[in-house]
């Protein structure tokens, strides 16, 4: 399998393991000493068990919120045991009582390492942000 698909699985994975709640799958797409950057967060950034808490801490069945998740990748080079990936994404959170749904919309830029032979997100820059009604 080329390195593009396998990072194409990862994407995949990493989508899977946000919408199910499955925080093992999580912890499997992130390096251990990956460093998210997200808008509104203290220093701005958050490590590997905090950010795939947020991501992934509740399965659908629990959370209050249906989340609507669509992501697709807009650009993905590999260089070496390196690659970056690009990805536009739009978020839509609807609580499941009724009240009114929000959205975030925004752009992702991941750095990935090929590490022990398989690709991990190492660093994420992350500017989703709630859309203006």
């Amino acid at each position: 399998m080329s390195d593009e698909q396998e990072i194409r699985n990862l994407f995949d994975d990493w989508i899977k393991s946000t919408t199910e709640g499955n925080l093992e799958l999580a912890h499997k797409c992130i390096a251990d000493d990956a460093l998210f950057f997200v808008p509104g967060v203290g220093a701005n950034t958050m490590d590997k068990k905090t950010f795939a808490e947020a991501a992934a801490g509740v399965s659908p069945e629990e959370s209050p919120i249906e989340f609507d998740l669509d992501s697709k990748i807009r650009e993905l080079k590999v260089l070496g045991n390196y690659a970056y990936l690009w990805v536009e994404s739009t978020l839509v959170m609807s609580p499941k009582n009724g009240d009114t749904a929000s959205e975030m919309q925004g752009h992702s830029l991941s750095i990935l390492e090929k590490r022990d032979g398989r690709w991990q997100i190492f660093r994420d820059a992350n500017t989703l942000t709630t859309v203006s009604e």
